[in-house]
């Protein structure tokens, strides 16, 4: 109705639900999202975009901490992005449709699957949380190996924080933070259950295939640990023409083995 003239500014209006009987009031100009002639269309829009957002994950939510998870460790050549935060998070940006499809190995209609997606004119796919749950499985699956390497890896990192703790080194003259080893064990209490679920989604098989090879690894290591202490011993003792024996049989000099074994130390 009428533009204020004092500051900061604000912009009078009148209230036209019939409830409100005539109200006025003076608002923040930042209340006025779109001019009246055009705010049905902006209204409408909310509601799609509420409808769409209305189950999104909280940040503790199992299913998303796993789904982040995946989404950080797989490869994604630009053809989709995950909302990590906000009302939003959740949603999924699906760029290459038919490219990821491919990947995945399904028909690129899984994106827009749920009536609530949206695809903007540049033929970008935006996806409801259901469909994103659903895409995070399939990719969990596809680089299931890979998975299951990062989540050793990271099992070997909580490991040490939960003994030594973790530290931050700050930037130029601050100092750095030092994260207790029991903070740590509650930080990783709280992401387990998603880590879990990954290794679901990875599926038992690959889970084996992993655990069966880390094992062997781990037992040629310790075969060749027992080599190189009997092959250093006939030369301590004098039989070198021994030792040159069982190196050429093992098809590895002590000194390699030596170092090797330093280096997993």
């Amino acid at each position: 109705m009428k533009i204020g003239t004092q500051r900061p500014l604000r912009v009078k209006v009148r209230f036209v639900a019939e409830e409100a009987e005539g109200q006025q009031e003076w608002v923040s100009p930042a209340r006025l999202r779109v001019r009246w002639e055009v705010c049905e269309a902006w209204l409408e829009r909310e509601r799609v975009w509420n409808d769409l957002i209305h189950d999104c994950p909280e940040d503790e939510d199992v299913d998303f901490i796993a789904a982040i998870y995946v989404y950080d460790a797989c490869p994604r050549d630009e053809m989709f992005s995950l909302k990590q935060s906000g009302r939003d998070a959740g949603l999924l940006y699906v760029y290459e449709p038919a490219a990821l499809a491919e990947r995945l190995g399904v028909q690129p209609t899984l994106f827009t699957s749920d009536p609530r997606a949206l695809v903007d004119d540049d033929g970008t796919i935006t996806a409801p949380w259901p469909t994103t749950l659903e895409v995070m499985r399939r990719l969990a699956a596809a680089h299931a190996e890979l998975l299951v390497q990062s989540l050793a890896r990271d099992e070997e990192k909580r490991r040490q924080r939960a003994i030594h703790g973790q530290y931050y080194p700050g930037r130029g003259k601050r100092e750095g933070t030092f994260i207790s080893p029991e903070i740590c064990i509650d930080v990783d209490r709280t992401y387990k259950p998603g880590r879990d679920l990954v290794r679901t989604w990875c599926g038992a098989e690959t889970i084996d295939q992993h655990t069966e090879l880390t094992a062997l690894r781990q037992e040629v290591a310790r075969i060749g640990s027992v080599a190189e202490e009997a092959i250093t011993a006939l030369h301590d003792t004098g039989q070198t023409a021994t030792a040159r024996q069982l190196e050429q049989k093992l098809g590895v000099p002590a000194a390699l083995l030596r170092q090797a074994r330093a280096h997993r130390d």
